[in-house]
């Protein structure tokens, strides 16, 4: 389906990808992972020739790439990206139907796949069609990109850190949104991230690059069980090796942090607890980044009806990076008595959360080899 024969990319004397031989099959999820500037991102442009290549050829079903039109190219594969794009100023059904539009498509026929791609992912048509994006969170935001890339049928998804910007439960949702469709579609996905979780969970096959080349290519299975090197030992982690004691937060966090926007409604919020069985819900504004926490006996004693949990005083629930140290995280739990920590980046934005059962599970695995330990 793909293939990258002898391929090197340069600016100037900075050479971004050196020589790379790739293969991907048709129909697998291949994820592109790696370090910052290893040529993950350019890897992912070329093929839709956004770049060129200085050296080498690539071939898309047989036919090398810089004998085909680059516009006609482009308009034949789907492109997703973490800002997703959406026309603002275009409603959910315009947004969609840009590339069938610019193809020539009869009205009728965009509309048709336009229905059908909203009922593939479970968003109704008449709620949906008309809305701007605005109106709609960043997770159904994300579908619809997804939606868009995917109107004309193209045999062919280039996604790059499509989720990175999502909070961790709408991100978790929105890789087992792409692999139902994935399997369902039966399409070829390259998929670009920075995070090994998300790729051990989405990819059929790994692809480890660094310095614009590729480290190792294999299953996550295959990569876990026998990385290649050093660097693949240290780029996987060591805890998911079962050889060494969790060593960052990032390490033990729980990514499924349950959060809400402030805008939400108690009612709603309350069913929502209820559905994740959680007693308690971070609370973010409309960037998605931290404002506080809610426990049940908050919303026991202020919940009102026509309120939103911005309306209650929520708790300030210290923070800890994803980098900060297992044991620090650890001596801040049990020294303040605490049952959570909330787990951000630079901007405020939640990762996940630090809890007493999740740092036991951590210690588990690490002390017994033990995944199922249960708290």
């Amino acid at each position: 389906m793909i293939r990258f024969e002898n391929v090197s990319m340069a600016y100037g004397t900075n050479e971004i990808i050196h020589n790379l031989n790739l293969k991907i099959e048709e129909g697998q999820l291949a994820v592109l992972i790696g370090p910052s500037g290893c040529g993950k991102t350019t890897t992912l442009q070329l093929i839709n020739r956004l770049l060129n290549p200085t050296e080498g050829n690539i071939f898309l079903n047989g036919k090398e790439l810089r004998g085909m039109d680059p516009v006609k190219l482009r308009r034949g594969i789907g492109y997703v990206i973490q800002e997703i794009g959406l026309f603002p100023h275009m409603t959910i059904e315009q947004n969609i139907e840009i590339v069938p539009k610019l193809l020539k498509w009869p009205a009728e026929k965009r509309q048709a796949r336009t229905l059908e791609l909203l009922k593939l992912v479970g968003l109704d048509p008449d709620t949906y069609l008309n809305r701007y994006p605005v109106k709609l969170s960043g997770g159904q935001q994300q579908r619809i990109g997804l939606l868009r890339a995917l109107a004309v049928e193209p045999p062919v998804i280039l996604m790059d850190e499509p989720f990175g910007a999502l909070d961790p439960i709408t991100r978790e949702t929105m890789q087992d949104e792409i692999k139902r469709l994935q399997k369902k579609l039966k399409k070829t996905v390259v998929f670009v991230t920075h995070d090994m979780d998300e790729a051990i969970k989405i990819a059929d096959v790994i692809i480890l690059m660094k310095d614009g080349r590729i480290v190792q290519q294999a299953s996550p299975e295959q990569l876990l069980s026998s990385p290649a090197d050093e660097f693949v030992e240290q780029f996987i982690g060591k805890h998911r090796l079962y050889n060494g004691k969790p060593d960052k937060v990032m390490d033990i966090m729980n990514k499924r942090a349950f959060a809400v926007p402030k805008s939400m409604g108690i009612a709603q919020s309350i069913a929502l607890m209820e559905q994740h069985g959680v007693s308690g819900i971070l609370v973010t504004d409309e960037s998605e980044t931290l404002l506080g926490y809610l426990g049940i006996e908050e919303i026991r004693d202020e919940a009102k009806i026509g309120l939103t949990v911005g309306d209650l005083r929520f708790r300030q629930l210290p923070m800890v990076h994803p980098e900060t140290s297992a044991q620090e995280a650890f001596d801040i739990l049990i020294g303040r008595k605490l049952d959570i920590l909330a787990v951000v980046d630079d901007d405020g934005h939640i990762h996940g959360v630090v809890s007493k059962t999740s740092m036991v599970k951590a210690l588990a695995r690490a002390v017994w080899n033990r995944e199922d330990a249960h708290v």
